[in-house]
């Protein structure tokens, strides 16, 4: 089955895959950090927010994450949510 490149989720995959755990705002100043370095079109910032919170919570839907509160705790399930074609090559 092919699975639609989704590059914020992507990203999120990456980071918390790497980190473990994290709270939101960890995550999303990470994964803005990143997006701006590759030159990722961000929006507004309350609009991107709202973007990763919604994709955090559909990872936790598909069982890649558990949350806690604010934290969000990668599973074994996660690196195989994300888009095959994506690199895990970090900047």
């Amino acid at each position: 089955m092919y699975k639609r490149q989704d590059l914020v989720t992507d990203e999120l995959i990456l980071i918390l895959h790497e980190a473990g755990m994290l709270e939101f705002n960890d995550i999303f100043q990470r994964t803005v950090v990143v997006m701006k370095a590759k030159h990722m079109s961000l929006g507004g910032e309350e609009i991107l927010r709202l973007r990763i919170y919604e994709k955090l919570q559909n990872l936790v839907s598909a069982g890649g994450l558990m949350k806690k509160g604010r934290e969000y705790t990668a599973l074994p399930k996660l690196i195989s949510l994300k888009s095959e074609t994506f690199p895990d090559i970090r900047l």
